[in-house]
């Protein structure tokens, strides 16, 4: 089966990760996920044929934009036991591969300020293969942006996704992916007597994860659906759009936006410096139906002589003020 791959501009201290690798079943806390993804960094960044991978304290704290200290390093001390009991389980549609220890060993060295992990022979063979087989490529540093397990995985699973963007059916700039209730317990190792409740399983696996990655605005925004069977909850669809040219809040970034003082609407002044805070709020709120919007003032010229993503972002502001203007009403009749 041909793998599906993936480029995303950045930094020049990427990873490349098949995209089947990205959704494998693990479970770790954020700090040992960070330190597993960065050994392999270091480990496909060598030249060395061996299976011992070492780097310092502070090129690990620098290129993952984590500042040093105290809590940190007890993070990373009781990431140095749960490392060595890691597993992973990857499939594919041709066989499933399953290696029942990542590291054989690991140490970090607080004396000498670095680190040293040697893989498992099974896992080194994998690592060796991966030049060859498709890939998702992400920036370092976005793994220290994220403090969640889950918001990390969702960010990685939705990567190794990207390559339907805008095909089979997707808008531009979008695609989905999907998970049923007991794939996503597989995913992300969750056992049977953790969050057996719907309630707690989805505000703590999908809603408060998803959450954080879109408020980190790294290029990806994500708006959860569930699917049900009758009123239960059977699974969650992922829609997701590629925000990578959204404006961030930067008033640097927001080319698109004009240098007058305010912005004239039929029904109201809006100003500058508040929508430029607003709109990536604005647009994580509702994403794919920005990028619907924006695809239609693409195609037709605008009468005020604003971009094509300023008009959207204001007819979004419109449509979600107006649909909670509404909602209010319903629940005070």
């Amino acid at each position: 089966m041909k793998k599906k791959s993936l480029v995303i501009k950045g930094f020049p201290n990427s990873l490349t990760i098949p995209n089947n690798f990205l959704r494998a079943s693990y479970k770790c806390s954020s700090t040992t996920q960070r330190m597993y993804f960065y050994s392999i960094f270091k480990y496909l960044s060598s030249q060395k044929n061996d299976n011992i991978v070492s780097f310092s304290f502070s090129d690990f704290f620098n290129d993952l934009k984590l500042s040093d200290g105290m809590k940190t390093r007890k993070l990373i001390k009781e990431s140095a036991n749960e490392i060595l009991d890691m597993k992973i389980v990857l499939e594919d549609n041709e066989k499933q591969y399953e290696i029942t220890n990542v590291f054989q060993s690991a140490k970090c060295i607080f004396t000498e300020t670095t680190f040293s992990f040697k893989f498992t022979e099974d896992m080194k063979m994998f690592l060796d293969e991966l030049k060859a087989i498709g890939f998702s490529r992400f920036e370092i540093n976005d793994l220290g942006k994220l403090k969640s397990f889950y918001a990390l995985r969702y960010y990685l699973v939705a990567l190794s996704f990207k390559g339907f963007k805008g095909k089979k059916g997707n808008i531009k700039n979008s695609w989905y992916f999907e998970y049923s209730v007991e794939d996503l317990r597989k995913l992300f190792d969750i056992q049977d007597n953790e969050y057996p409740q719907m309630g707690p399983f989805k505000n703590s696996v999908i809603e408060l994860p998803i959450q954080e990655l879109n408020e980190k605005n790294l290029g990806i925004q994500i708006v959860v659906t569930p699917i049900k069977k009758g009123r239960k909850i059977i699974g969650f669809h992922f829609d997701c759009l590629d925000s990578t040219k959204l404006a961030k809040i930067d008033s640097e970034k927001y080319a698109y936006i004009t240098d007058s003082n305010t912005i004239k609407t039929s029904e109201e002044n809006i100003a500058r410096e508040d929508l430029q805070m607003d709109a990536v709020k604005i647009i994580s709120q509702a994403p794919l139906r920005y990028a619907e919007i924006l695809a239609e003032e693409k195609n037709n010229p605008t009468l005020f002589g604003f971009s094509p993503e300023m008009q959207a972002v204001l007819r979004l502001k419109q449509e979600l003020d107006s649909a909670n203007l509404s909602s209010s009403e319903n629940e005070s009749n």
